[in-house]
């Protein structure tokens, strides 16, 4: 049986919690306790978040803890929980499974475990896309969304960033020749 993340007692599940969501992903989600509020999942992102965050400090200088760890938490809380939103939201919408956002949060919290290497300038990416794996391991074992669907709500989301991203890049751009600035002027 998986050990599961406690804010309680952190010393005692957080390394087995980890290893667990990393090395036997399907089984761990699986079992997984439904969660019913965010206070265990959000104490664990946080660890997730803030040692990367402390690592880049540490290497750019001891001031920068004051701006990035501040900023990767902000962020990346407001970050996972809309993303456990569109989850949840698109779960219930198209697939009719009760998956309600602290669960999902839930869901999104485990799988940010690679990201304690997305410091790595390497394993970064792959920490990204492992995380984004084991987000459609728990739609699929924990809350038994298919397979097919739940790769879908992952790529139509990521599609409409992308999307909005490059509709961003051309307003900017668009933006800053209507101001007179040149473009290589734009982005010094």
């Amino acid at each position: 049986m998986s050990t599961y993340f406690s804010s309680e007692r952190v010393g005692e599940t957080l390394v087995a919690a980890t290893k667990g969501i990393l090395t036997s992903p399907a089984g761990f989600f699986e079992a997984m306790p439904k969660a019913s509020d965010y206070k265990h999942s959000l104490a664990l992102l946080c660890i997730y978040l803030a040692v990367p965050a402390l690592i880049l400090s540490l290497f750019s200088g001891v001031v920068t803890i004051i701006v990035i760890l501040p900023a990767t938490l902000i962020l990346g809380l407001i970050s996972t929980w809309l993303w456990a939103w569109y989850l949840g939201w698109a779960s219930r919408t198209f697939c009719k499974v009760e998956l309600e956002t602290p669960a999902a949060f839930q869901i999104c919290t485990y799988s940010a475990a690679p990201l304690l290497l997305s410091w790595v300038p390497v394993f970064g990416m792959i920490a990204y896309v492992w995380n984004l794996y084991l987000n459609w391991q728990g739609l699929v074992s924990h809350a038994k969304v298919g397979g097919g669907a739940a790769l879908m709500f992952i790529l139509v989301a990521f599609v409409i960033f992308g999307l909005s991203l490059l509709v961003l890049v051309l307003l900017l751009i668009k933006l800053a020749s209507d101001s007179g600035v040149s473009l290589p002027e734009a982005f010094i």
